[in-house]
């Protein structure tokens, strides 16, 4: 392995590495990258320190040198040369009464009147943009604008969850970075590099499906890891028992309507994952489960069924999320997810 190879504090996405790393060396820095992948996936990650390497002072290759004062500043947000608009920093500047569920025009239109000026201290003036998906159609229009006549100091970096998110007349004017999950093997080695216990990476790698970020992050979260055990726990108690899946909806339903919705949802994707398991198992596909920790009564309850039947079970569980999501009375729709649930043989 070469020094290029280990310079970058990324976890996986060779390839992306690679390609940015290359662009400084070679001086051929674009405008404009657009990073796209799963939430937890690296590309917030990668594209801040892709920004620290445009401004870094170092006079070697080995950029970001993540030592010099640039690199400092730029890690703790404070840089001149380096920007950052997303909807949690526009939130914090806005009203409790004018807060915008999307980016605004005028975020957009304050970071072009920054862009306009010639950079401080670094050759580029970089902008990371967060939550390209979450702009308003007026925004798009106006970063447009930008796009298309860039003053040629500037970098832009955009991050999004789903590139056909985006309009394709921003997509087509910036280089795709497209990142995937990493293998399972990958995480987990990549925790117990950290110190995570062997069995814990395990989980966590299947838990999280290969979001190095999001499996960092829960590995180190005893209260999330304990919490997610308790719902799947009551999952598959659900799965199991008729009685006690109709006990456990009229909780969630009385729940839901009290406010709880995002607590009832997340119980509900964790009913669909335990359902999608059952499918994976009984398909034979085991190494691709997510609740590795209970793959015991997982694979004894997915004996129970065919294919067909535990596919109503999932069919079932997607529905109840559909029908809660356009406001259908959530007893109705809790009721008629488990009644239609099949019913184990013992």
């Amino acid at each position: 392995m070469n020094e290029r190879e280990t310079d970058w504090p990324i976890i996986g996405h060779r390839a992306a590495v690679d390609l940015l790393q290359r662009s400084i060396e070679r001086g051929q820095v674009g405008h404009a990258y657009l990073f796209a992948g799963p939430e937890g996936v690296g590309k917030r990650t990668l594209a801040r320190t892709f920004a620290r390497a445009l401004v870094c002072q170092s006079l070697t290759l080995s950029r970001p040198c993540d030592e010099c004062s640039a690199c400092r500043r730029a890690a703790r947000d404070i840089h001149p040369d380096v920007l950052t608009i997303s909807l949690e920093l526009q939130a914090a500047g806005e009203t409790r009464e004018s807060k915008n569920t999307r980016i605004s025009i005028e975020t957009i239109r304050e970071l072009r009147s920054n862009l306009s000026l010639r950079p401080l201290e670094a050759d580029w003036r970089v902008a990371i943009l967060e939550d390209v998906d979450l702009f308003s159609f007026s925004a798009y229009d106006a970063l447009l604008k930008t796009l298309e006549e860039p003053p040629p100091f500037v970098v832009l970096l955009l991050i999004a969850t789903e590139m056909d998110a985006i309009p394709e007349t921003i997509r087509s004017r910036c280089r795709p970075i497209q990142l995937e999950p990493l293998s399972r093997s990958d995480v987990a080695s990549a925790l117990i590099e950290r110190g995570v216990e062997a069995e814990l990476a395990v989980t966590v790698s299947g838990i999280t499906r290969g979001r190095i970020g999001k499996a960092i992050e829960l590995a180190s979260d005893e209260a999330a890891l304990s919490a997610r055990r308790a719902t799947i726990e009551s999952g598959i108690e659900m799965v199991e028992n008729p009685v006690v899946a109709i006990g456990s909806v009229r909780r969630m339903a009385d729940a839901y309507r009290r406010g709880q919705r995002a607590r009832v949802e997340d119980e509900l994707d964790a009913l669909l994952g335990i359902w999608r398991d059952l499918l994976l198992l009984a398909a034979g596909c085991s190494d691709q489960i997510v609740n590795v920790d209970f793959a015991e009564r997982l694979v004894i309850l997915a004996g129970q069924w065919n294919l067909k039947r535990i596919r109503v079970g999932v069919q079932a569980t997607h529905q109840a999320l559909s029908d809660l999501s356009i406001n259908v009375q959530p007893r109705l729709a809790l009721d008629r997810m488990v009644t239609q649930w099949p019913r184990p043989t013992s």
